[in-house]
């Protein structure tokens, strides 16, 4: 069979899967809680990482459900947000953020903290990148990945080289010793007037190379979730990738309407090759962003059948994908009259229209 038919068997057959989530599941992880992000560590445990008051907090899931754990960042001139949490071969946690000044003297910056006990303490942060002072000139949203190699990569997306205009790139730095030491940052995605932003990668099962998705206005001039793509393990050689081409496409297999809003996405991967994408999506609730959970081809294509895990405005989503292929989303939402970070399990199922 061609790459090419196989392709098309392989979207004709993800086209047919959605996802139903178990309304039984629902779970909250932490009240007032915001951006949460779940791991597991080595022994088996999950953990999540989270906005809480103004600094960044760890949950871990118990026998009687989440509880308050350890704080792993704060910042004195503002706020730290943005948590994103990596197991790193090892056994050891990563967790980068990031820090958002409101002094105008302070510069932004994303910040790393690591644990070698399973997030019961955290290290001092470490600056990965500073960006300028103003929010204007900052650097957001970090997200990690870590190599067969033993190489961990971290994204973000950085208006820093940027200081007259409203552009923004996504940004790579590289560290070959368990997040102690960064390269200086290069760009891997920009098109020029737009605002590539929100990166979270994803190596893929294949081996056929790393798939970043991220916000682009580039489309139709409103947030849509794109892919970037690059071949091989290392990869993202050359110059950025910007505009349409060959390593960036739009996402969904049929696309928005142009006054959709549909920002803040995550990918991640099943063991079987299916790809998920989630976005924050207006359509149908104008103004009013819900969480929307697509499924893919085992080369983050074609994302198709959307579904909503949560009623309501759920904002700053993420998923995690248990060793069984059970997906949890998770969301800042209010359910059951409690605003906070809640979760909740689906499973892959045929889709019945």
């Amino acid at each position: 069979m061609t790459i090419a038919l196989a392709h098309v068997v392989w979207a004709m057959a993800t086209a047919q899967l959605s996802i139903d989530w178990q309304a039984a599941s629902l779970t909250l992880i932490r009240e007032g809680g915001v951006y949460g992000r779940i791991a597991q560590t080595a022994s088996g445990n999950l953990v999540c990482v989270h906005e809480w008051r103004g600094d960044i907090w760890l949950s871990r899931l118990g026998p009687d459900g989440w509880v308050l754990g350890a704080q792993v960042g704060a910042y004195e001139h503002g706020p730290a947000a943005n948590p994103e949490i990596l197991a790193a071969p090892g056994g050891l946690l990563l967790c980068a953020y990031n820090e958002r000044p409101r002094d105008g003297v302070h510069p932004f910056a994303i910040a790393i903290a690591s644990s070698s006990d399973e997030g019961q303490t955290w290290t001092a942060p470490r600056h990965v990148y500073r960006a300028g002072t103003r929010w204007e000139n900052g650097c957001w949203e970090p997200a990690m990945l870590a190599l067969p190699s033993g190489e961990i990569q971290l994204f973000f997306a950085n208006e820093h080289p940027y200081p007259d205009t409203r552009e923004q790139e996504i940004a790579l730095c590289r560290s070959l010793d368990g997040g102690k030491t960064w390269t200086p940052p290069r760009a891997v995605s920009f098109r020029r007037g737009h605002r590539d932003g929100m990166p979270v990668p994803l190596l893929l099962r294949d081996g056929s190379g790393t798939a970043v998705a991220v916000e682009d206005d580039g489309f139709d001039g409103i947030l849509k979730p794109a892919i970037v793509f690059s071949p091989g393990d290392a990869g993202w050689s050359g110059e950025p990738v910007g505009g349409e081409s060959a390593n960036r496409r739009q996402a969904l297999r049929a696309p928005l309407p142009a006054t959709t809003y549909a920002g803040a996405p995550y990918l991640r991967q099943l063991s079987d090759g299916t790809t998920i994408l989630s976005v924050q999506s207006d359509e149908g609730s104008p103004g009013e962003p819900r969480m929307a959970v697509y499924v893919g081809d085992e080369r983050a294509r074609d994302f198709a059948g959307p579904t909503r895990p949560f009623d309501g405005a759920s904002r700053w989503n993420s998923l995690f994908v248990h060793d069984d292929d059970t997906i949890t989303a998770v969301s800042t939402t209010t359910a059951e009259g409690v605003a906070g970070l809640w979760a909740i399990h689906g499973r892959i199922r045929p889709r019945v229209d």
